[in-house]
């Protein structure tokens, strides 16, 4: 680059042309004189043209084609897995936040119910509302193993298990 007012002092080597020249066929030499070296050449679009051009093969090209279009279905498919995860996470924080609500009242009642029934809410109400009166010593009875004495429950418990049940139904 010059700057103005100053003289250009660059030089340019033309010599690669000449070795153009040796390339030509030998038609294009008899047509054409010699020329200087640093001087024009004009190349012909014609048969130069066909040659520079690239021939591709199909099973590449086919090839090419196909990884692209892996590549692309693999982009899609962890795309929508990833807008799938990320559906899935928020509805479990939804769910989640619904929970902590959820027991976050059940704290709040249980509270408000054992606040209201203490003991002595619910001696005042058997009292008074039932008529029920405390139980006194002399209403108490016990029995004795060691002399003899028997105890019978008259009552089964309801917590027998399945099978328990699957017996007394076929009377085992």
């Amino acid at each position: 680059m010059t700057v103005a007012g100053e003289k250009n002092t660059e030089a340019y080597d033309f010599s690669f042309l000449d070795s153009y020249e040796i390339e030509m066929s030998a038609s294009d030499k008899k047509s054409k004189k010699k020329k200087k070296s640093g001087q024009i050449i004009s190349i012909s679009n014609g048969s130069s043209a066909k040659a520079q051009r690239r021939h591709h093969d199909p099973a590449n090209i086919i090839g090419i084609t196909f990884l692209t279009l892996l590549a692309a279905a693999i982009l899609i498919s962890l795309v929508h897995l990833n807008a799938k995860l990320n559906e899935v996470n928020e509805e479990v924080n939804e769910r989640q936040d619904v929970l902590t609500d959820m027991q976050n009242k059940e704290a709040q009642y249980k509270l408000t119910i054992e606040s209201k029934f203490t003991d002595d809410f619910v001696r005042k109400y058997a009292e008074n509302t039932l008529n029920m009166t405390p139980v006194k010593s002399a209403q108490k009875q016990f029995i004795s193993l060691s002399e003899g004495d028997k105890g019978e429950v008259l009552e089964e418990s309801e917590s027998s298990d399945v099978f328990t049940r699957f017996r007394k139904a076929l009377g085992l």
